[in-house]
């Protein structure tokens, strides 16, 4: 945003410089959170890789095992059903070893997902950021590619039971010169209206004279 822009719109310095150091903020929060994303996927990405590395090196050492031993089962009967336990055997733990590396990086996807729409909400301090992100990652929502199902009801029904979590919604100020809304005024009715020196609003009486149409108002 361009400071001759908010010039031309006629608005007095004060206000200007409140404004571009509000923009300038903002915009130094949003290059932070952008940073921290990035730094966060890449330490997963690199977590993913170091296991990928384990694995392979384990995978390429227990291959070299087994292959030795059918070489030798060659003139062993005995050794080729050895051998034979062996690949079946190593072929199970590399289907589990499979389902819990992916179960991990599920896991880790959905743990980021859920710090992501956290980073969406005002909270009122970072503990209380903290404890909502640990008890929706308990929570366990189904993920359909990048959505967290039942994320926006569970928030919801956060806010009503720990409304001190997040910042409370403030009133929009009135724009610069903008006259505050006039207060309506108060009609004083005789003492005949029920109660002696009640007050009542125009909204009240017209009300009342919808109900009862043959209501009559003194002034």
């Amino acid at each position: 945003m361009k400071r001759s822009f908010l010039e031309e719109l006629g608005l007095e310095k004060d206000v200007i410089d409140k404004i571009m150091s509000e923009n300038g903020s903002d915009i130094e929060n949003a290059k932070a959170t952008v940073t921290k994303k990035f730094d966060s996927e890449r330490e997963t990405l690199q977590g993913q890789i170091e296991d990928l590395k384990v694995q392979v090196s384990q995978r390429d050492t227990d291959l070299s095992d087994i292959q030795k031993q059918l070489e030798a089962a060659s003139e062993n009967a005995d050794k080729l059903v050895e051998a034979q336990k062996s690949l079946k055997s190593l072929q199970t733990k590399y289907d589990a070893d499979t389902k819990a590396w992916e179960a991990k990086n599920a896991q880790q996807a959905y743990e980021f997902a859920v710090r992501e729409k956290a980073n969406t909400l005002k909270f009122s301090s970072s503990a209380a950021k903290k404890e909502f992100i640990r008890e929706a990652i308990e929570k366990g929502f189904k993920m359909e590619k990048d959505a967290i199902l039942g994320f926006d009801d569970y928030v919801k029904i956060y806010q009503e039971n720990d409304p001190g979590a997040f910042v409370a919604e403030k009133d929009p100020e009135p724009a610069p010169n903008q006259e505050p809304p006039k207060k309506q005024p108060n009609i004083v009715l005789p003492g005949n209206s029920g109660v002696p020196g009640a007050e009542k609003s125009l909204s009240q009486l017209m009300a009342e004279k919808n109900a009862n149409p043959d209501m009559v108002v003194k002034f």
